[in-house]
């Protein structure tokens, strides 16, 4: 499923492509469709150098499916959240390590509240992001960090975060045009609010509804 993008990062962001992973939870299995969002005008410096098909500055939204799902087992989403909410968390680890990252470790974990009112668990990760090196047995790696959030929906999980590069690697080659578009060059604040806007606005409801019609 490709979501709507909320308003405020749609015009600048296009989907990539979509992964698919599985993990299970108590008595179900959790199926995570994960779209992958790309800057619709790429950044200069890192942007060049990546050595992955997720972009080091990326957003994404998942479909999680639960099956059986806490309605049929006779639970809510809000009474299994806890047991849930890790098991997401790695699959999506899972998923970035599949894709060359090396995740480093969860950094920080807070709750929040979602924009349907449920309370949802935000976590931050270390990554070591692969870029082209001088010897390809290898890629080289920067810094950067994952955010990923998971809150209780009706009948399943809302899912949404991103990654953002916290260096740039540039070689010299790519220095100047990097240097030159402060849009679009490393600043790390900038993508975690494009981040923290892209969580507490996607609505979930909304695509199931323009997907019924």
């Amino acid at each position: 499923m490709t979501f709507d993008l909320p308003e405020a990062v749609a015009d600048s962001w296009r989907p990539l492509g979509t992964r698919t992973g599985e993990t299970s939870a108590m008595l179900a299995s959790i199926t995570a469709e994960t779209t992958v969002y790309e800057r619709v005008v790429p950044a200069a410096g890192v942007d060049a150098l990546e050595a992955s098909d997720i972009p080091a500055r990326s957003l994404f939204v998942v479909d999680v499916t639960v099956s059986p799902s806490p309605d049929d087992l006779g639970l809510s989403t809000t009474s299994v959240f806890s047991k849930a909410a890790p098991k997401a968390r790695d699959q999506f680890v899972d998923t970035l390590e599949s894709e060359g990252l090396a995740v480093e470790g969860t950094r920080n974990s807070l709750e929040f509240e979602a924009s349907n009112g449920n309370g949802g668990s935000w976590y931050v990760l270390d990554v070591g992001y692969p870029v082209d090196g001088e010897t390809s047995e290898e890629p080289d790696r920067i810094d950067a960090e994952a955010h990923v959030a998971v809150w209780p929906l009706e009948s399943t999980f809302g899912m949404a975060g991103g990654v953002l590069p916290l260096e740039d690697g540039v070689r010299a080659e790519t220095a100047d045009s990097a240097s030159s578009n402060d849009e679009l060059g490393i600043d790390p604040e900038r993508d975690r609010e494009t981040i923290a806007q892209l969580i507490r606005t996607v609505d979930f409801d909304d695509n199931d509804e323009s997907d019924d019609s």
